[in-house]
């Protein structure tokens, strides 16, 4: 199954659990908050802006998941870094329609702080009422800190579709040396954006989840592409931003 929409590389560690929301604030109502030691100073800022990695803990009938948040820093990055966060999770939560469905959370939701970019990696698992195996979906985004919004493909390559020529053929190379992806469908790895659309930024590289492109068995397989490889088609400063 192609998984839905953008990571992590050198995440936040060391994380505890505390009675922080999001903002910093004391949580009510019994939500549960992860805050990791991880902060960042935003580049050419008057004073340090501080961001802390944090979970929101959502529980109910037939859901438990942990959506990647952060807490302080700078407001408006902190509001849609949040906001589209928890509302990739409540996009599987409206799928559960029938007693037999679930969503839990898996082993990946990570927050990577940078000092000009935020990057969220959500793994959903689905399960449906009378389907053999349950299918684990990527959700990821990625906050430009400066501007208070998403990265998205158009906004990293000078040309798209170049962009897209050169993360096609990259990621092709990858796959073909990972032993898991034996028999994969090179045309999930075709140059068209709904292929890519899932990436975070690490400092190493551009980090995209493809999806099952090989079999189910093979489970979801990522590949992460070198900012170095990007070179001739990013826009201009936009290197410094992702690999921050």
């Amino acid at each position: 199954m192609k998984k839905t929409a953008a990571v992590i590389g050198a995440l936040a560690s060391a994380a505890v659990l505390t009675a922080c929301g999001p903002d910093g604030s004391p949580t009510t109502g019994g939500a549960t908050s992860s805050t990791a030691a991880a902060s960042t100073t935003i580049a050419g800022s008057p004073r340090a802006e501080t961001f802390s990695a944090t979970t929101l803990h959502l529980e109910g009938m037939g859901y438990k998941i942990d959506v990647p948040q952060v807490g302080g820093g700078k407001a408006d990055a902190r509001t849609e870094f949040n906001d589209v966060m928890r509302a990739g999770a409540q996009e599987w939560l409206d799928r559960i329609n029938r007693p037999g469905d679930s969503v839990t959370g898996g082993d990946s939701q990570v927050v990577r702080i940078g000092s000009q970019v935020l990057s969220g990696h959500l793994v959903v698992v689905m399960y449906s009422e009378g389907a053999a195996h349950p299918n684990s979906n990527d959700f990821a985004h990625v906050t430009n800190i400066a501007t208070g919004k998403a990265i998205t493909l158009p906004d990293l390559f000078t040309d798209l579709q170049q962009g897209l020529n050169a993360l096609s053929t990259q990621a092709d190379a990858q796959v073909q040396q990972n032993p898991r992806a034996t028999g994969y469908s090179k045309s999930l790895l075709t140059p068209v954006a709904e292929h890519f659309h899932t990436w975070v930024a690490t400092p190493e590289g551009m980090r995209i989840y493809l999806g099952e492109i090989a079999s189910h068995a093979a489970g979801n397989i990522d590949v992460t592409v070198p900012w170095s490889a990007l070179d001739g088609v990013l826009k201009p400063g936009m290197r410094a931003i992702v690999s921050s």
